[in-house]
C-alpha cells in the first residue's frame, strides 16, 4: 500500500505499534514505508527487517515477561557516580542502563541486516550530540534538506533502532561512527515530517504519548522522563502538521518508560483501536488520491 505510517516514541507504550500494524495487516492496509522514533524505532525497525506481525507479538511477548533481563545497569559507574562527583574528578556515567543487552537483542530479532536490506522504505531518527544536529537512518534513495538534519545510509538496523532508543540519563549514547547519539525523540518524538522528507506522502502518525501527569515520585527516572516528555510535546506543537491523518491511541496511564508488563495490553489496546479507525483510514488514503483502497 503506497502511504507512510510514522510511529512516535513512548516508551514501552510503543509496544501499542505492533497493535497497529496488526489490525491494518488484517484490513490489507500495511504501509509500504515507515519511520519510527525511539519505541516507534523498534517496531519500524522490525517491520523493514520483513519480520511477520505475529512474530513481532512474539517478540513483545518475551519483553512482557524477560524484559527486566535485556537490561543491563551499569553499577561500576553507578557506585563511583557520588565520589567522583564530590571530590571533582571526571564523571564516567553515561547512562543508568548500557544498553549493549537491548542492542544483541534487536540484531538477533533483526537478524544483523543493514538499512539497505530493508525490505520497505525506512526513517529512523536520533540526536547526535557532537553535531547537535539530527542524524536520521534512511534507505531512501531521495531525501529533501531540512534544517538541522544529516542523513545515514549506512547502519545496521538494530543499531539504528538501539541510538534512536537511547532515553539521556536512562541509557548511554551510542556511538556509530564518529557520532554520539542519544533518542530521536530529543528533537523528533514524532517523525511523520522526516518521513514526507524522504519522499513519501499520504503518512499517517501513530501517537503513543500519555496526556501530562505529574511524575509517581521524585526519583531521577521520572524526573529524566517527565522532563523528555514536556520537551517533546512543547516541540510538537510548533511544528506544522506532516501526515494527512493522526491515531490518538487509548493507553495505559501507568504505562511509562519501562513498565515492561503493560506491554501486552499496549498491544492489544492498539489493535482494538485501529480496528475501528480502518473505515477513516481507508476514506483518508482515498481522498489522498489512492484508487482502489
Amino acid at each position: 500500500m503506497h502511504y507512510g505510517l510514522a510511529l512516535s516514541g513512548g516508551g514501552t507504550r510503543g509496544a501499542a505499534h505492533v497493535g497497529v500494524l496488526k489490525a491494518l495487516e488484517e484490513a490489507g492496509l500495511l504501509p509500504d514505508a515507515v519511520a519510527g522514533t525511539s519505541a516507534g524505532s523498534i517496531a519500524a525497525g522490525l517491520y523493514a527487517s520483513g519480520m511477520q506481525i505475529h512474530e513481532m507479538e512474539k517478540a513483545v511477548h518475551q519483553l512482557a515477561v524477560h524484559g527486566n533481563d535485556y537490561l543491563d545497569p551499569d553499577y561500576s559507574g553507578i557506585m563511583e557516580f557520588v565520589p567522583r562527583l564530590l571530590t571533582g574528578r571526571r564523571i564516567n556515567l553515561q547512562g543508568y542502563i548500557k544498553g549493549d543487552k537491548l542492542l544483541s537483542y534487536f540484531c538477533e530479532l533483526t537478524g544483523r541486516k543493514q538499512l539497505d536490506e530493508s525490505v520497505v522504505k525506512l526513517v529512523i531518527p536520533a540526536v547526535d550530540l557532537i553535531s547537535g544536529q539530527t542524524l536520521c537512518f534512511t534507505n531512501s534513495e531521495t531525501v529533501r534538506p531540512q534544517m538541522h538534519v544529516r542523513w545515514s545510509w549506512d547502519a545496521y538496523l538494530c543499531e539504528a533502532m538501539m541510538a534512536s532508543s537511547s532515553v539521556p540519563g536512562v541509557f548511554a549514547p551510542r556511538k556509530i561512527g564518529s557520532c554520539l547519539l542519544v533518542d530521536g525523540g530529543v528533537t523528533h518524538n514524532q517523525p511523520g515530517g522526516l518521513l514526507k522528507a524522504a519522499g513519501v506522502w499520504p503518512v499517517i502518525a501513530v501517537d503513543v504519548g500519555a496526556p501530562y501527569s505529574a511524575p509517581d515520585d521524585d526519583s531521577i527516572i521520572e524526573v529524566l522522563s517527565h522532563s523528555f516528555s514536556i520537551m517533546g510535546s512543547l516541540l510538537e506543537e510548533y511544528r506544522p502538521p506532516s501526515e494527512a491523518l493522526r491515531l490518538h491511541l487509548p493507553l495505559p496511564e501507568d504505562a511509562g518508560l519501562l513498565s515492561f508488563d503493560k506491554m501486552e495490553t499496549c498491544v492489544e489496546n492498539g489493535y482494538q483501536y485501529t480496528r475501528k479507525m480502518i473505515p477513516t483510514i481507508r476514506k483518508v488514503l482515498d481522498r489522498e488520491g489512492l484508487p482502489g483502497v
